[in-house]
């Protein structure tokens, strides 16, 4: 079937024109021009998610947990029949109404924290369907596992991940509670439009508060030079959006998952350099090791500041427990 005409299993016009997004690196997205109205046109990655169909009933359930949450939105997946996906030719596609950002407001620090934290807050007593978006998504163990066996890393930056890795199993122990998850909490996954929408919900998963906080510092922290007010403004929202939700553990636990998220980024990134075929997909063995050098130096800088990240995650947070 020619693409153009999957809007019309939806109840839509044919796409007038269809433009392939270049963001991401699992699906392949257009913007789909309907008529007089835009729409995100995605097919999913069989390859990548476990149980495409897992991941839209869980697309479902977020939808209508969110449903009446003031300030926070989702995108709402058109349904075709009585699903939110179609099925052609083995592949899944689904689609949404195009969500115009504002603009003038650009989205801060502060607003993707609260929208991260009400997430989690919101999705507290609401199940999603325990098959893994991605097998071994977020096992920082499974990453290490893999990537040494590669045997192609400096021996240092192995040996100091295995010493992060000794440290994260301390830290998040079975007495630790998995909540849902956004699992790819980033200032990219926010749009701010009439409300703040929050997007790329396939990797929403049990997993703990503190790899979302993790991956949200992360991915505000692109320099040489931590940004401090960066820092306080996400963890400000943060414990805005989760209003007193975490327990004491797991306000400590914040800290370390930010080394997590940069420190499993960084092996991802590692291993795509050592092989041909590679998860990120359009980027080169030296873009990818690039990157890996980037993040690992952003993991030393994570240390090196623990006294001062520690500092203002407890004195935002300590109202919480």
């Amino acid at each position: 079937m020619d693409i153009c005409y999957i809007p019309t299993l939806f109840g839509l016009p044919e796409a007038n024109s269809l433009t392939e997004l270049s963001t991401g690196h699992i699906n392949k997205t257009f913007l789909a021009d309907c008529g007089n109205k835009k729409y995100i046109m995605q097919s999913l990655n069989s390859s990548v998610f476990c149980s495409p169909q897992a991941v839209m009933q869980n697309i479902s359930r977020i939808e209508a947990a969110l449903e009446n949450v003031p300030d926070i939105a989702v995108p709402h997946f058109i349904a075709a029949g009585d699903k939110n996906y179609t099925v052609i030719e083995g592949r899944i596609w689904r689609i949404y109404s195009y969500i115009t950002a504002n603009s003038n407001v650009l989205a801060d620090a502060a607003a993707a924290g609260r929208a991260f934290g009400t997430f989690i807050r919101v999705m507290e007593g609401h199940e999603l369907d325990k098959t893994p978006a991605i097998e071994g998504f977020h096992d920082f163990d499974r990453y290490f596992s893999k990537l040494a066996a590669l045997n192609r890393t400096d021996r240092c930056t192995l040996a100091a991940l295995d010493r992060l890795r000794d440290t994260l199993g301390q830290v998040f122990t079975g007495s630790l509670k998995k909540r849902v998850i956004h699992g790819d909490a980033k200032l990219d996954n926010i749009i701010i439009s009439n409300t703040l929408t929050i997007i790329d919900l396939d990797t929403a998963m049990y997993g703990y508060a503190a790899i979302d906080f993790g991956d949200l510092i992360r991915s505000v922290s692109r320099g040489k030079v931590i940004d401090t007010t960066a820092v306080s403004d996400i963890t400000i929202g943060f414990a805005q959006g989760l209003a007193g939700l975490l327990s004491a553990d797991e306000v400590k636990s914040l800290y370390y998952g930010i080394l997590w998220l940069t420190g499993e980024l960084a092996m991802r990134y590692l291993a795509d350099s050592q092989r041909e075929v590679k998860y990120f997909r359009g980027k080169s063995s030296s873009e990818c090791l690039s990157r890996a050098e980037e993040l690992l130096r952003q993991l030393d800088m994570f240390k090196a500041h623990s006294d001062e990240i520690r500092k203002i995650i407890y004195s935002n947070m300590e109202k919480t427990y």
